[in-house]
């Protein structure tokens, strides 16, 4: 009897984290100009359809997640591009990646996708590679913008690493490719915080290059706010993942802590390196660091201005 109800209580959890029981569903669009929708979805009718994914551990993302991680960690494409370093005018370097296509075919327009990695992520991220591998394949060019601080064969040369919203970095990725390769059209491409990044970038009131023809945002956090509040709660798992981005984050910090730590930031911005090697939080963590470090007066004024939802 007993061995019966363990049964039928794993099956439950089971159930509940697999999430069997749920069935596919159509997307949703939201755009302000439905004559460009509907041409759109005409060139790509495959997003019409509701997504089915594999049976069994599919229709669960943490599962998902696992999945592909060992994937890609036991095939990931080898992938060889040239790196390029600049130096910002706050004295920062900045490095990204450029690869060229492939298999180029001669009716191919010129198009080069620039990407923004996700946080913490840079070039030689697993996921980021088998993006690129696949894009060359298909005849495009690709950048991947590197963050500051992410790399340890790249020395961090400013008291700042990346951080949410800020442009900059990107912004002068973008214009680097433009006067290498004037011809080509850029399509923007960011993963998660650097959906955020791309978002931003093409939303915001500054001169960028004709050159730019689109951007992807993929699971952008378009409102940081929010987004913070739900990663502090346990309902699946969020708070694990917030814990283990915030691991990340002190991990980079404590890398870089002599060029980031200065006597001149430390006095100037109040910033203590007890407090941010104690935050258990990327709340508490932009609260007595990164927020001080963009000049903001409280977090949550951080939060509003830098997500994209404003843009």
């Amino acid at each position: 009897m007993y061995e019966l109800v363990l049964v039928a209580v794993v099956l439950c959890i089971l159930f509940k984290i697999l999430n069997v029981n749920n069935s596919p569903e159509k997307s949703i669009f939201y755009c302000s100009n439905q004559n460009f929708l509907d041409e759109f979805l005409k060139r790509a009718p495959e997003l019409t359809q509701p997504y089915v994914p594999t049976r069994f551990w599919g229709f669960s993302g943490h599962i998902q997640t696992i999945v592909q991680s060992v994937i890609s960690r036991l095939h990931c494409p080898l992938v060889n591009g040239h790196r390029i370093s600049m130096k910002l005018t706050d004295g920062a370097t900045v490095t990204y990646d450029l690869y060229h296509a492939i298999n180029q075919q001669k009716e191919m327009l010129d198009i080069t996708l620039a990407i923004c990695p996700g946080i913490g992520n840079n070039s030689e991220s697993v996921y980021i590679r088998r993006v690129v591998y696949h894009a060359q394949l298909n005849g495009y060019r690709v950048c991947v913008l590197n963050h500051i601080g992410t790399l340890a064969s790249v020395p961090v040369t400013s008291p700042r690493i990346f951080m949410y919203g800020n442009t900059a970095d990107y912004a002068a990725m973008i214009k680097d490719v433009v006067r290498r390769y004037p011809g080509t059209k850029l399509v923007c491409v960011g993963f998660s915080m650097g959906g955020n990044i791309v978002g931003k970038y093409l939303g915001e009131p500054r001169i960028k290059p004709v050159n730019v023809v689109a951007g992807v945002a993929v699971c952008a956090g378009y409102d940081m706010i929010g987004g913070m509040r739900m990663l502090m709660e346990w309902n699946g798992f969020r708070r694990m993942y917030m814990y283990a981005m915030t691991e990340n984050m002190k991990a980079i910090i404590r890398r870089c802590w002599k060029e980031l730590f200065t006597v001149e930031v430390k006095n100037k911005l109040g910033i203590s390196e007890r407090q941010v090697f104690n935050s258990g939080t990327l709340v508490e963590l932009d609260d007595v660091y990164t927020r001080r470090l963009a000049g903001f007066k409280s977090v949550t004024e951080f939060f509003f201005l830098k997500t994209i939802n404003h843009h």
